[in-house]
């Protein structure tokens, strides 16, 4: 019986949501909310488990006895619910690491004794190597752990296979790249005649996001376009080395002076600053699920300098959303700033042909319809083992 045919019976399939929202601001909290606040409700009757933890970024994936406690109230919220309204299917957001996974198992396996459905999203890249860094008895409580979903969601193409060998060969994978709400359907602002260039990262300010990488570059780019700005938005959380690092790039005069850190922003300011901005510079040292950054800085009509990584690889290509450089290579970033700020054809190129395939692919209207899509197939097939 399909999910129509159950409408039809007088009752929605009820999905269960279990997942985090803001804040704070990153990619799996933004794109819960955005499932969420979605038109699901006219097909589904959907449910929430909130799992929300409002401290920091820093807090993710850490073992401390405040997340144990607060993963075991979750997980007894998340079992009253499995008891009480008897889902037809679970949406899960599954971790990369870790304390995170050890939370998701707690939901994998209640679901699994109540014989629910389960659909498991990978928001990262990074699945893979979680797998084969874990310990061997890990990595078979993993596949006994796994062993029933049946539906996964990855972000690109590329990243179809980084569940093989540890969930079933006959799991359905679907591709669902991000998408975000277009702030720009008024059109993109006008960047001609501004005195000064402006150089936008906007992102977590983790290292593995590649920002001490940009920090480096500053002075090289200074030394040829010595009035560049560059403007750093995100939630920080430096541990000793990462602080160490950045006040060594600050302690040049000409460095601190260009470098500006804003800190968290709202989507009001976010705006507000891709407005500003030439172009968009994310550099992710590590494999990048896909990074919102990037398609938001495509919707303004920026180009990007970003690394060739994971979903990240997809979304922005050499040479016509942006210009690609090796990861964790300052001198290269350098380069291609001074490339893009020494061609404004250039850039009008590359951020036209950005805000095209935004258009066409990854907006948020877009992004709901697939996931919409994956959800009722999914509720649709049972074959829960």
């Amino acid at each position: 019986m399909t999910a129509a045919e159950d409408g039809n019976r007088g009752r929605r399939p009820r999905l269960l949501i279990v997942g985090a929202l803001p804040p704070p601001l990153h990619g799996v909290t933004v794109m819960t909310a955005a499932l969420l606040n979605g038109a699901l409700n006219d097909d589904f009757e959907v449910l929430h488990a909130d799992t929300s933890d409002h401290r920091t970024v820093a807090n993710i994936g850490r073992f401390e006895l405040a997340n144990v406690m607060l993963a075991l109230c979750h997980g007894a919220r998340f079992v009253a619910m499995l008891r009480r309204h008897h889902p037809d299917l679970v949406y899960l957001p599954l971790s990369q690491n870790l304390a995170g996974f050890l939370r998701d198992a707690m939901f994998l396996m209640a679901a699994r004794a109540t014989r629910t459905p389960v659909m498991v999203h990978a928001h990262g890249a990074q699945h893979r190597e979680f797998f084969q860094r874990s310990p061997a008895a890990l990595r078979a409580l993993m596949r006994v752990i796994l062993a029933p979903v049946r539906d996964i969601v990855v972000l690109a193409e590329n990243l179809r296979s980084q569940f093989d060998g540890w969930t079933p060969a006959n799991a359905r994978v679907s591709v669902v790249p991000n998408g975000v709400v277009d702030e720009w359907q008024d059109g993109t602002p006008s960047r001609d005649g501004r005195l000064a260039a402006t150089v936008l990262y906007l992102g977590n300010l983790d290292p593995q996001k590649g920002f001490l990488d940009i920090l480096e570059a500053v002075s090289a780019v200074l030394a040829h376009r010595p009035r560049t700005r560059f403007i750093f938005a995100g939630q920080s959380a430096w541990d000793k080395s990462t602080a160490q690092a950045v006040n060594s790039y600050l302690a040049d005069s000409a460095v601190s002076r260009a470098v500006s850190f804003v800190g968290a922003v709202d989507p009001k300011r976010r705006h507000e600053l891709l407005g500003r901005a030439d172009l968009v510079v994310f550099p992710p040292r590590w494999n990048e699920g896909q990074g919102l950054v990037a398609i938001e800085a495509m919707s303004a009509g920026l180009p990007l300098v970003v690394t060739s990584s994971g979903g990240l690889a997809e979304t922005v290509r050499d040479g016509r959303e942006g210009l690609v450089v090796p990861k964790s290579c300052p001198q290269a970033i350098a380069d291609s700033v001074l490339r893009l700020l020494g061609d404004a054809k250039l850039r009008a190129r590359l951020g036209a042909a950005g805000r095209q395939r935004f258009e066409s692919e990854y907006t948020i209207d877009g992004w709901l319809t697939r996931m919409h899509a994956a959800l009722s197939e999914a509720v649709d097939d049972h074959d829960w083992i």
